[in-house]
């Protein structure tokens, strides 16, 4: 056990050697990172069962960003064109309704987070240690967000600290159902706040050697079953902070991260004659440097700044089919060199006691390097603008209206790549423009109620990748592609029903039209395969539709019980092409008890049908294998012992289910966690 215990105790050892002063540590929000619709006056909109706060994390021990969004009805860990979890690329990806992580972008303090070539960004790389909240706007979504909402927007809002001084350390060990180890996890979290000025700092460490499969896993040609094979990662992070705050209502702060990881992909282990990809990340960083200031102006009004600059650097190596992973293919490894600049400014101010307008501007550019070995480096890259405005007026203290409008434009500044014989080329150079009005209206009969109806119509630029990969010589360019429009509909509505009883609940209609998906069955590309070329092509009219409901029920002061259900339908008219699948049906359900005042006990269930597609190499429109249903339970203890220090014991997937969420990419059996945190 040596291999694994020394980082447990430097740990510990950290959280001995800290203040010892008995005050517990507050994870408090910075609120220059949120972007909220203002509904009722000054107070921003309070759509059903769409927060996940810290409590909520550390409750489910959800890790990562990936993990934690799984929780909230309609958002489903799935695959997406070999990009799922567990799948080809092993990235946590997830869909919101049916809309994808290009169509939804995920923010960090309302900073463009996703990766600039193909608008992914792989959520099993963030850690959630140094966030205050997860904040998930599903269809109607502010337009001071800035382009490619499509269906909507996720913002990690980071820690801010509230005392002269706090933080907390933690140390985890991971182990599988046979107490094997399989990893560690440590984090650590100071700041303080000096009433002009403050600071914050948070470093985060997993590291994961391997995982084991489900007992109920049946070994074949691919898979031997036992340790997965290739399945190790390592993710590390630190998030600084510093900001001034000279006088009441200004605001004034620098952000910094880094992330470095490597990762391996557990290999296709399924029934398929599908090629199985032997992939290695020994690089997958990503470092982000932001401003952003408040500043307000006169007493009813304000100006919010932000500019940042966000690296991100990648390199793939692919065995072929060596399982020894010695060997490197051909043309490998091949390199991503991204980097992503621009700012925003926000206006706001209080038209009249019942009318609040905000303004909104960006400029983003976009710049993707790529090769693979040997050879010369393609280059593009892209300026995105933003103009929105939004208003809010309050007919009375229950009613508001809010309508609003942006227009962005996308315009292609470089597309410079080379022939298969290394001769320069460069693309015609494109723009798109689009109008997204939306409106919603907002009553609220009690104050821990609300009912609202909205209407957006939402766009997305294609991405660089949508427009321009040829993924090593299989798919063929297209960078005439046009937008994806939507338009979301949705009655919702949440409340308590009686003093112990909250419920929520939502209706939605998406019209999404030129939708962008991979067809095959093409000619003309480098290396086609059994499908022939594929391309990224506008498919035509998607309608999606779907409920959510939830319950908290709040038995008594030591017991409480809760659960969020979603179904979701899509149906593609244009009949020719098949949809990427997405669950019809998903369940959380948890349920907390305080046993003792010193210990616990929580458990919770994450269940879904297994209607997630992934393709087979055959046919020209490809054969779709859809992965199985499954349910798995997990159970957490945790005891109290002290004021200081917490210590977590707790089993994921408790039954050992086998289980995937894309077909043949089967993730972990049963497993152990102990968890050690000491608050100051």
């Amino acid at each position: 056990m040596s291999n694994y215990l020394k980082p447990l105790k430097l740990a510990v050892i950290a959280a001995l050697a800290a203040n010892t002063q008995v005050v517990l540590a507050e994870v408090a929000p910075y609120t220059l990172g949120e972007i909220n619709v203002t509904t009722f006056k000054e107070e921003a909109a309070r759509l059903a069962n769409d927060t996940i706060t810290q409590d909520d994390l550390r409750l489910f021990n959800r890790e990562t960003v990936g993990s934690a969004l799984n929780m909230l009805p309609g958002v489903s860990l799935t695959g997406v064109q070999q990009a799922g979890n567990g799948a080809q690329r092993n990235e946590q990806m997830v869909q919101i309704r049916g809309f994808n992580l290009r169509q939804i972008p995920i923010y960090i303090d309302g900073i463009p987070l996703y990766v600039s070539y193909d608008g992914y960004v792989d959520l099993g790389r963030f850690t959630t240690y140094d966030l205050s909240k997860i904040q998930v706007s599903k269809g109607f979504s502010s337009v001071l967000y800035g382009a490619n909402t499509l269906g909507g927007a996720i913002n990690l809002i980071s820690r801010k600290p509230v005392k002269e001084f706090e933080g907390s350390v933690t140390a985890g060990l991971k182990t599988d159902r046979d107490f094997k180890y399989n990893g560690y996890t440590t984090d650590a979290s100071f700041g303080g706040n000096q009433g002009t000025w403050y600071w914050q700092a948070n470093a985060s460490l997993i590291d994961i050697n391997r995982y084991r499969m489900s007992s109920d896993f049946t070994p074949n040609r691919f898979e031997d079953g036992g340790v997965r094979d290739n399945s190790y990662s390592r993710d590390g992070k630190i998030n600084l902070k510093f900001g001034i705050t000279p006088r009441e209502g200004d605001e004034y702060s620098i952000n910094y991260i880094n992330q470095q990881a490597s990762k391996g992909s557990p290999p296709y282990a399924g029934s398929s004659t599908q090629n199985v990809n032997r992939w290695q990340w020994p690089q997958w960083d990503k470092e982000s440097l932001y401003f952003i200031s408040d500043t307000k102006l006169g007493q009813d009004s304000y100006i919010k700044l932000r500019a940042f600059y966000d690296k991100f650097e990648n390199r793939l190596e692919n065995f072929g089919t060596d399982a020894t992973y010695t060997n490197l293919a051909a043309g490998f490894p091949s390199y991503y060199s991204d980097h992503t600049y621009g700012s925003s400014a926000e206006f706001g101010t209080k038209l009249s006691e019942n009318n609040t307008l905000k303004v909104s501007a960006h400029i983003k550019y976009d710049v993707h390097r790529s090769n693979d070995f040997g050879k010369p480096k393609d280059r593009y890259e892209d300026r995105t603008t933003s103009i929105g405005i939004e208003d809010t007026h309050a007919f009375t203290d229950k009613l508001s209206l809010v309508t609003g409008v942006s227009y962005d434009q996308r315009t292609n500044i470089d597309a410079s790549t080379f022939t298969a014989t290394g001769v320069p080329f460069e693309f015609n150079k494109g723009s798109a423009q689009a109008w997204n009005p939306q409106a919603g209206l907002f009553y609220r009969p009690t104050e821990d109620s609300e009912i609202h109806v909205t209407v957006a119509r939402k766009s997305r630029f294609a991405t660089l990748k949508d427009r321009f990969s040829t993924s090593f010589g299989t798919t063929l360019q297209n960078p005439n592609l046009k937008n994806e429009f939507s338009t979301n509909y949705e009655i919702g509505a949440s409340g308590f029903v009686v003093p112990q009883l909250r419920l929520q609940g939502a209706v939605f209609y998406y019209d999404t039209k030129d939708m962008i998906q991979q067809i095959s069955g093409l000619t003309g590309c480098t290396t086609p395969g059994s499908l022939g070329c594929l391309q990224q092509a506008n498919v035509g009219k998607v309608i999606s539709t779907g409920i959510e409901v939830g319950a908290t029920y709040y038995a008594n002061e030591d017991l409480e019980l809760g659960f969020s259900y979603s179904y979701i339908g899509r149906d593609n008219k244009n009949s020719n092409y098949t949809l990427l699948g997405v669950p019809h049906n998903k369940l959380f359900a948890y349920g907390r008890w305080q046993a003792t005042s010193q210990l616990a006990i929580s458990g919770n269930i994450d269940a879904s049908d297994g209607t997630t597609l992934s393709r087979l190499n055959t046919g020209n429109n490809g054969v779709w294998q859809p992965s199985q249903g499954y349910a798995l339970l997990n159970l957490k203890g945790t005891y109290l012992i002290n004021q200081d220090w917490t210590a977590d014991l707790g089993m994921n997937n408790l039954l050992d289910k086998n289980y995937a969420y894309m077909e043949g990419f089967f993730l972990e059996g049963r497993n152990l966690f102990l968890n050690v945190t000491r608050k100051f």
